[in-house]
């Protein structure tokens, strides 16, 4: 491929690299994945300019695991038992190092992928705000992210509508046993309740929340106060521990229609 083309935007041979390590990948096995030729990724990483479409398509393989794993999945047959084995655990290793995927794939393995990505938010909010008011610590690190979709986790949540809700072999050792313990309670608990029920939750518990920003600069509320507000709930409505969760979603939906009667 000749070098006149521009090269702005294009993925480079480290990039294509990353991927191989990232996948634990050969260069042969990636181009036969991707039903290329098979010396296609061998030239790029030596110097040859792939064009737009397959710079494209190795990018999203980049930054998206989920995409490659949908991949590595429907294409398995063109790599060996081994090649395809090695690279699955550590494509399931990639992604679950992102603790509220690994939150969120438990969710999704527990009830055989029957959630929609917008529907999984309000699990993930309210796993988050339990663990910050119970054990005083984060569930996962991803920031409340005030945007127009209203949705806490922007990122996720864009990943699961572009890749769709499938459930993946979660495996061992991502999540604690007090992490099961809070993530259990939240889901048997707020999982009575539809969408318009949850939405309304959210909305009064956000006027207790802090706005702030971000290393990104973008708009967020604060875990310190999501941490204050549940511990107010705890504090209100008797709640000690992970099995007690229940109490709030409960007394709550009573309170709001009793309000609207």
């Amino acid at each position: 491929m000749g070098n006149e083309i521009n090269n702005e935007g294009v993925i480079t041979a480290e990039e294509i690299k990353q991927i191989l390590d990232d996948y634990c990948i050969g260069k042969k096995p990636l181009a036969k994945l991707l039903g290329w030729g098979e010396t296609t990724i061998i030239r790029y990483i030596k110097g040859d300019v792939p064009t737009a479409e397959y710079s494209i398509k190795l990018k999203r393989l980049l930054d998206n695991p989920e995409f490659y794993y949908d991949l590595l999945l429907r294409r398995k047959g063109s790599l060996t038992n081994v090649a395809f084995r090695k690279s699955k655990k550590a494509v399931l290793s990639k992604i679950m190092s992102s603790k509220i995927y690994a939150v969120s794939y438990y969710i999704i393995n527990k009830i055989d992928a029957d959630i929609c990505p917008g529907y999984l938010q309000y699990f993930l909010y309210y796993i988050q705000a339990f663990a910050l008011a119970l054990n005083d610590k984060e569930m996962f690190q991803e920031e409340y992210s005030i945007n127009n979709e209203q949705v806490p986790y922007l990122k996720l949540y864009q990943t699961l509508k572009r890749c769709g809700i499938r459930t993946l072999e979660l495996g061992e050792g991502y999540l604690s046993d007090q992490d099961l313990e809070i993530i259990d309670s939240v889901h048997e608990s707020f999982s009575w309740y539809g969408p318009q029920a949850l939405r309304e939750f959210m909305r009064i518990e956000r006027a207790g929340f802090k706005e702030g920003k971000d290393v990104n600069n973008n708009r967020i509320y604060t875990k310190e106060s999501i941490m204050q507000c549940f511990k107010d709930i705890c504090r209100r409505y008797d709640i000690h521990k992970a099995g007690d969760i229940y109490k709030y979603p409960d007394r709550m939906f009573t309170e709001i229609k009793n309000m609207n009667n």
